[in-house]
């Protein structure tokens, strides 16, 4: 693919460094990063959290290989699924615990200009892993964790459940509600100054989300405000105007991600699914011409498979955060195919305002940008509006 990127040398305990042209299994195959920042000290953790959370069930049959999916997105996505229960609903019990480990990175900054004290806590989406955040190819341009650390900032960013080194759970059984509560229980581990290095605790946290780790972002917040002191949503959408889920579905065209690439995918069941090619992430996530093909190469070779009931219940979360007080950034790529059926003009101010009707909401469009901003020829430009949005509010 020509990405004449060097992994870094960084290992921990057990795992081996990243060979220097970087593989798929070296974006997220184990603990330490295939990219560290220069500007940055870093530490790598494995994380025990402790999670409550709506307990969901999967209502449809589930399938063991791309013929039953592919019968289940008929069903799901065409009239003849009309009048067929949903997918995806209440479970007994109506609650449940459990502790699961999350692998996450904390960098804050070599040089202290008293920004570091604010730790932006990072959710990804669906697709990638915690090194969207952190991307290893040209990272001048596309990696955001260097970008705030520049700015003086610490990150904490980590691997959604089921994702990257992670542990692995049913794709029947993940979901939204799993996902608030894994970043709910961080935040609260971060403001106590647990895995935050040599920084201890935290002044402020900013809580920023990606797609999906948007979406858990918002309901983490909706449900307990005091987790964060502010908050930035990314390629985020709430205006059912342009959301289109039947859409999304036949443009990822879903495969088995264990029988699309089973070294890979393996250690997931069939529950986990990812789009069949690197166009299909191309439709949904990038803009041409404002992209580098290159690294539309990079997002196909590290992408992370995503659990079915992750997708199904990405609407079910809460959605009122009246009780948020603080300032919120929400900022979508102008040409969103996800959430803003390709065109994003005048479909951030409601219902965002609205379900952020105390606190300070900034609606910003990207320009030229599509789902995945951070990718982008104009990402820096981006990271720059999320940087300048936390120090005009004092973060």
């Amino acid at each position: 693919m020509g990405l004449a990127v060097m992994c870094s040398l960084k290992s921990v305990a057990g795992n081996q460094a990243c060979s220097q042209i970087p593989t798929p299994s070296c974006f997220y195959g184990s603990l330490t990063q295939p990219y560290y920042p220069p500007n940055a000290v870093c530490n790598d953790y494995m994380i025990p959290v402790d999670i409550e959370y709506t307990n969901v069930a999967f209502n449809a049959t589930r399938w063991g290989d791309d013929y039953g999916l592919n019968n289940f997105l008929d069903v799901l996505t065409t009239r003849a699924g009309v009048d067929n229960s949903p997918p995806v609903g209440p479970a007994s019990p109506s609650t449940q615990t459990a502790t699961v480990n999350i692998a996450a990175t904390f960098c804050t900054p070599k040089n202290k200009n008293g920004n570091e004290k604010t730790v932006i806590l990072a959710t990804h989406g669906v697709g990638p892993a915690r090194a969207h955040w952190n991307a290893p190819v040209q990272p001048g341009q596309y990696n955001f964790v260097q970008y705030a650390i520049s700015q003086g900032y610490s990150v904490f960013f980590y691997d959604r459940l089921g994702t990257g080194a992670s542990d692995k759970v049913s794709g029947f059984d993940n979901s939204i509600f799993k996902a608030i509560s894994v970043l709910q229980s961080i935040s609260k581990l971060v403001r106590n100054g647990l895995y935050t290095g040599s920084l201890g605790k935290p002044k402020k946290i900013a809580v920023i989300g990606f797609s999906f780790g948007s979406y858990a972002t918002h309901g983490a917040i909706a449900m307990d405000p005091s987790i964060a002191d502010a908050v930035i949503l990314t390629a985020i959408g709430f205006n059912m105007t342009g959301i289109n889920v039947n859409g999304l579905l036949r443009s990822f065209v879903p495969r088995v991600a264990s029988l699309q690439n089973s070294a890979l995918y393996g250690d997931r069941d069939p529950g986990y699914v990812t789009w069949v090619d690197k166009y299909a992430q191309i439709w949904n996530y990038f803009k041409y011409p404002n992209y580098d093909p290159v690294i539309a190469d990079y997002a196909e070779a590290a992408k992370q498979p995503f659990a079915i009931t992750e997708f199904l219940s990405l609407l079910s979360g809460p959605t009122d955060a009246s009780a948020f007080k603080g300032p919120v950034l929400a900022i979508t790529g102008e040409y969103d195919y996800i959430f803003c059926d390709g065109y994003c003009p005048g479909l951030l101010e409601e219902p965002g305002r609205t379900y952020y009707k105390n606190a300070k909401y900034v609606p910003y469009i990207h320009p030229g940008a599509s789902h995945q901003l951070f990718l982008h020829y104009n990402a820096t430009g981006a990271f720059q509006v999320i940087t300048n949005f936390l120090s005009d509010n004092g973060l």
